[in-house]
């Protein structure tokens, strides 16, 4: 039977927690509890606000060039975290306690029915699946194109 082999990734020597424009060293804390500890410690002002109006985020680098904003769930701290360069900053946010949630709503009193009733059927109908590209790449498929390749370079002097 095989092993499954797990072991804790590396995390960089120290990270910078950024809270108010300021900026302080610490060492990566293990798990998402342990590293709301260390940012109430290291920064007093947060010390009396609920853990869970607490979040962390960083700028990630998605499709290649483009920098975004990504908030780090607990879930996925310690894997975020052992992705950090040497020195690598995390932004503290702290939500509003007394703040309601907001939520995106549709303001359905300015539609009219008929636009209430295309939006209804855009969010219960399933989404179409992409089309399946058939392509014939076998040995047998191929042997039948003619030998002589064309070339894709337009012919000099045709």
């Amino acid at each position: 039977m095989a092993t499954i082999k797990t072991t804790t990734p590396a995390l960089p020597d120290y990270i910078t927690y950024r809270y108010a424009n300021r900026l302080v060293y610490v060492e990566p804390a293990k798990t998402y509890e342990a590293a709301i500890t260390i940012a109430k410690k290291e920064f007093s002002e947060l010390a009396d606000i609920p853990s869970e109006h607490i979040s962390f985020n960083t700028v990630a680098t998605v499709n290649r060039n483009e920098a975004r904003v990504v908030r780090i769930s607990e879930s996925a701290w310690l894997a975020a975290v052992a992705r950090q360069l040497c020195g690598g900053i995390i932004d503290i946010l702290v939500t509003d306690p007394g703040a309601p949630r907001e939520y995106l709503t549709v303001p359905t009193d300015v539609m009219s029915k008929e636009e209430i009733d295309i939006l209804r059927v855009s969010r219960s109908s399933k989404p179409t699946p992409p089309p399946v590209r058939r392509t014939s790449s076998s040995p047998a498929s191929r042997s039948n194109k003619s030998s002589k390749r064309s070339s894709w370079l337009p012919r000099i002097g045709s």
